[in-house]
């Protein structure tokens, strides 16, 4: 795991979704992610730039220490000339680097809008690959923003309490 920002000394969280869908959602973990004491970084941060946004939004990301997924009922935008959403390519790029990785998920019961729904078939299956990828990892499903706060809160907390028990175990 990369070494909490000096400055700051706060554990840094890329918060990775989709946007259309889960605007009012990330407001909402953003709030309880910094209330709490991290730093988070996403979409909503980004300034205007000569980079491209995948550029923009990986570079976010090798800022980051903790790589937190939320993934809807939305396969979200691809960058010019890819097939795989933003969403998707900040999480592999969260893996290639050997992250801490969180996942959410919209749980069958979710509290969603018609509109939250992926309506593209194409991209329907393509959302439905990526979640079955995403289980490979322990995940937790969430039916409301305020559920997946407390979710994420509690998965954070945990994992700082495992790091130190390694780190008293040396």
């Amino acid at each position: 795991m990369p070494k909490k920002t000096k400055a700051l000394d706060k554990t840094v969280v890329f918060l990775s979704s989709t946007f259309r869908d889960l605007a009012p959602d990330r407001a909402i973990l953003k709030l309880a992610l910094e209330s709490s004491g991290y730093q988070v970084l996403g979409m909503e941060l980004f300034t205007a730039s000569p980079d491209p946004p995948l550029a923009t939004c990986l570079a976010e990301l090798d800022r980051s220490h903790i790589y937190v997924g939320i993934i809807g009922e939305c396969f979200g935008s691809c960058p010019l000339g890819y097939k795989k959403s933003y969403t998707q390519l900040e999480y592999e790029h969260a893996i290639k680097r050997k992250m801490p990785i969180f996942c959410f998920l919209t749980a069958n019961d979710a509290e969603l809008t018609p509109a939250q729904f992926e309506q593209d078939g194409n991209k329907r299956e393509r959302l439905k690959a990526f979640r079955k990828r995403i289980e490979r990892h322990t995940v937790a499903f969430f039916k409301n923003a305020n559920h997946a706060a407390w979710q994420i809160l509690a998965a954070l907390r945990k994992h700082e309490i495992q790091i130190r028990e390694k780190k008293g175990k040396k």
